[in-house]
């Protein structure tokens, strides 16, 4: 089972994240060794982040403010978070279930609240997961998804490299998903907003790719805007409505085929 991710024994499911964005905190230098502090048994790990914001004026880069960010993580440096003035992010490589990750989620999230001023609004919560598609026990990548999602094998044109699509939904939960699917036969499959991330890769990751062959990726990023206060009930259960949107989305985007053969442990 050394390429488990989620319930699957081979699971296409490379990275997991969940994050809360609020309104800005001051002082989020100081307050986030208190929150480390509160974690620290289960996330000992930690290291600090500053970005450069660059600008343009007049043809020319001008440096801006920076943005200084906190990552926590835990011993295997899979699972951790990511602490802003503004944001928290609890992310993973090594998902479970979805009942273990918001489990996990809402300890986290007990310690980070009592850490924060009143009056923190929520503005927005987004749940995302990113899966990589290989070619597997025969299987096409395009065998694994939904016939809307192929590649178009044109071959008066001549030989397919590379196809993007993007699909934004309204769900039902009054958030918005918007669904990436792209396969390529070159390197660059991962979304460049998200990897390289500072946790230790998903073994996944860490297959030799096979060459020649396509690969490809799944990412399905819901999340919801309104403003609320900082209720950790509130919060927890609009994940698990997230969540069960999400799924719905994997299931009816891969196929029984594929499905099947990712419940059998890789050889």
């Amino acid at each position: 089972m050394a390429n488990a991710l989620g319930q699957m024994l081979n699971a296409p499911l490379i990275y997991v994240l969940a994050q809360i964005r609020f309104s800005h905190v001051p002082r989020m230098d100081k307050r986030w060794e208190d929150f480390h502090e509160k974690v620290f048994e289960s996330y000992p790990k930690a290291e600090t982040e500053r970005i450069e914001q660059v600008a343009f004026k007049d043809g020319q880069p001008v440096i801006g403010d920076s943005i200084q960010r906190w990552h926590i993580k835990n011993d295997s440096c899979r699972t951790g978070m990511i602490v802003a003035a503004d944001s928290l992010t609890f992310h993973t490589t090594e998902y479970r279930t979805s009942r273990v990750f918001t489990s996990e989620l809402e300890e986290v999230l007990q310690a980070f609240v009592s850490t924060l001023p009143d009056r923190v609004r929520v503005t927005r919560q987004g749940l995302r997961y990113v899966d990589l598609l290989q070619h597997e026990n025969g299987l096409t990548v395009d065998k694994q998804v939904i016939e809307a999602l192929r590649l178009p094998n044109l071959a008066a044109i001549g030989e397919p490299r590379r196809m993007e699509q993007l699909v934004i939904y309204e769900t039902p939960v009054g958030g918005t998903l918007i669904m990436r699917h792209r396969q390529s036969i070159t390197q660059d499959l991962l979304p460049a907003d998200i990897f390289p991330t500072k946790l230790e890769s998903a073994p996944r990751l860490r297959r030799e790719r096979l060459e020649n062959k396509i690969a490809g990726l799944l990412d399905y990023d819901h999340y919801v805007e309104q403003e609320q206060p900082f209720e950790i009930d509130e919060i927890v259960e609009q994940f698990r409505k997230l969540h069960a949107v999400s799924s719905a989305a994997f299931i009816n985007t891969t196929t029984e085929e594929a499905r099947a053969v990712w419940q059998k442990e890789s050889s």
